[in-house]
């Protein structure tokens, strides 16, 4: 690496001697051209070649095939300092060009672009490639300008160039920046073209950039979009897409961008805390507070990352981050503005610190609010559970919650329906209880388990809808054929319905898949018994027996007091 960078800054080594033809502004943007090396992962070559400054903050730009699959990137400028690329700023494969800007502290050399698109033979200069040993200017015109975009030109020059002045700029006779000379596509081709230096300038990340395929190509860091809420959305889309160490990046970015703001600091500290540096995050979330204009807003988040955090099972309480500090936060941003979403993180912190009854408190006291929904009575359900509540109180508040949908359900509904139908079962209301699973079902389509159609099956056997019972046992062992449970459950069904021979295949197809299944050796024999082989039948209630299941010593007596 040290070899690269002492041959790019030996080779811009400017000359004493500037040309006559040069113009005056020649020896100050010369300065703002640089030289580029990129490189791979490990730091290996990959590329070499040209671009220039176009802002004082480092911004420069280049062909885009310079960067692509680079890793890093090192420039050296045409005053001989070094720098390193710090981000991508926008890339087009379509134009050739990449925007970027290095790592600096002070203010880079830089072209000025040029307001104006130019006219047809308009007198213009090509500055000298950086690494050319004699630094003069060549003449040239501009032969033509086809304009795209509405507002910048793709220009042909009157002469051929070679490959060296790639990227070298096209100057007006004011100094300011027209074009970049591109490479041609056919190397024989006599004029050679440049591409406008101010579409150059457009290039930007924007909130989708993570998708963009261009950017993609290019492993160095992007920048992030000018507008905060582009900033958020390129974050969340970014972040499962790219490394730790790079997302931290950009959420210092982000800070730096907005450090007056509160989200920047919240976000960060979001980070620290999945990372287990909860120093940094307390440091962090207090600056976000420190910051907020609608303190509600900040407690309320701090409040949800501390009862995330105290959520995952490996946690180890820092300071005092636990529950109720979650608690206390939400309740400190309910009384910097009393809105119902803070309620309802009360109502989950409460919940999760098993204080049921005050739980249910806070949800159902959402219900003349705007957040009156089905899951707040599924909450309010589930804490009357929680706290040993009657059966009836708890089907009540279910009831509210399909309550809240109309017929025909929309999906939103399956939630409700489902854990009523459980309560249902509790109390023996089985065909209410198949209602609500088969409207389940209707919503839920090609969503369900095996497991669903085993419950249902289960409930119309009690309600002696056999025909269904049998549709929906067939239906789960078609999703899950090696369940032994299943074919148990199937011989059983079979064997109520007086089909024993039927039910004894089923029986011993669960043996076969699970040996140390007692049930299924039970229903052997039972079956057995029916079809009048009572020898085999007996061995199967011994085996059964033998595994424990009590069902089978019973039925042994039976057949032994016979």
């Amino acid at each position: 690496m040290r070899k690269h960078i002492f041959i790019l800054t030996a080779l811009l080594t400017l000359s004493s001697y500037v040309s006559a033809q040069n113009p005056k502004w020649f020896k100050k943007a010369s300065k703002a051209q640089i030289s580029i090396i990129t490189m791979n992962e490990k730091g290996d070559l990959l590329r070499s070649g040209n671009g220039f400054f176009i802002g004082k903050d480092g911004t420069a730009v280049a062909d885009y095939q310079l960067f692509k699959q680079a890793s890093k990137a090192k420039v050296v400028s045409g005053d001989g300092k070094e720098y390193e690329v710090d981000v991508i700023i926008g890339a087009s494969s379509l134009y050739d060009l990449v925007k970027f800007r290095v790592k600096t502290e002070k203010e880079t050399p830089a072209l000025t672009i040029s307001e104006r698109i130019g006219v047809k033979n308009e007198h213009v200069y090509i500055l000298p490639y950086p690494t050319k040993d004699k630094k003069i200017c060549l003449n040239d015109t501009l032969h033509e300008i086809q304009k795209f975009n509405g507002e910048y030109g793709y220009y042909t020059l009157g002469h051929s160039l070679d490959d060296k002045y790639l990227n070298s700029p096209v100057m007006s006779d004011e100094g300011e920046v027209l074009g970049m000379i591109q490479r041609r596509a056919d190397a024989a081709a006599s004029p050679s073209f440049a591409i406008s230096v101010a579409y150059g300038n457009t290039l930007c990340t924007h909130a989708m950039s993570s998708t963009d395929s261009d950017l993609n190509t290019i492993g160095i860091r992007k920048a992030l979009p000018t507008e905060e809420a582009d900033i958020r959305t390129f974050l969340f889309m970014t972040a499962a897409r790219t490394d730790s160490a790079t997302y931290n990046q950009y959420l210092n970015d982000y800070a730096r961008l907005y450090p007056d703001h509160s989200e920047p600091y919240a976000q960060r500290a979001d980070f620290y805390m999945a990372h287990g540096n909860y120093e940094a995050a307390e440091n962090d979330m207090n600056q976000a507070i420190a910051n907020a204009e609608k303190k509600d807003e900040a407690y309320y988040t701090f409040s949800k990352l501390i009862y995330s955090l105290n959520l995952n099972p490996t946690y180890s309480v820092y300071k005092d981050w636990d529950m109720n500090k979650a608690l206390a936060l939400a309740e400190e941003a309910y009384r910097h503005n009393p809105l119902p979403l803070y309620t309802l993180q009360e109502g989950n912190t409460l919940y999760a610190l098993k204080d049921y009854e005050k739980a249910c408190g806070k949800y159902l006291s959402l219900r003349e609010t705007n957040m009156r929904s089905a899951s707040i009575f599924l909450y309010a359900a589930q804490c009357k559970r929680m706290a040993g509540a009657d059966t009836l109180s708890i089907l009540a508040l279910q009831d509210s919650a399909v309550a809240c949908f109309t017929k025909p359900y929309v999906k939103d509904a399956a939630p409700a329906l489902l854990e009523r139908s459980t309560t249902l079962l509790s109390l023996g209301r089985f065909r209410e209880a198949v209602l609500d699973l088969n409207e389940y079902e209707h919503l839920m389509r090609d969503e369900l388990t095996s497991y669903f159609y085993y419950r249902r099956e289960q409930a119309e056997m009690k309600c002696h809808m056999f025909q269904q019972a049998v549709d929906d046992i067939d239906r789960a062992i078609r999703m899950e054929p090696d369940e032994p449970l299943y074919h148990a459950e199937r011989a059983v069904v079979y064997y109520r319905i007086g089909e024993f021979s039927e039910a004894l295949v089923s029986a011993h197809k669960s043996v076969e898949l699970n040996p140390e299944f007692g049930d299924a050796y039970r229903l052997v024999g039972l079956c057995q018994l029916k079809l009048k082989q009572r020898e085999e039948a007996l061995k199967n209630l011994q085996k059964a027996a033998e595994l424990g299941d009590e069902s089978a010593s019973d039925i042994l007596k039976e057949e032994g007091a016979q």
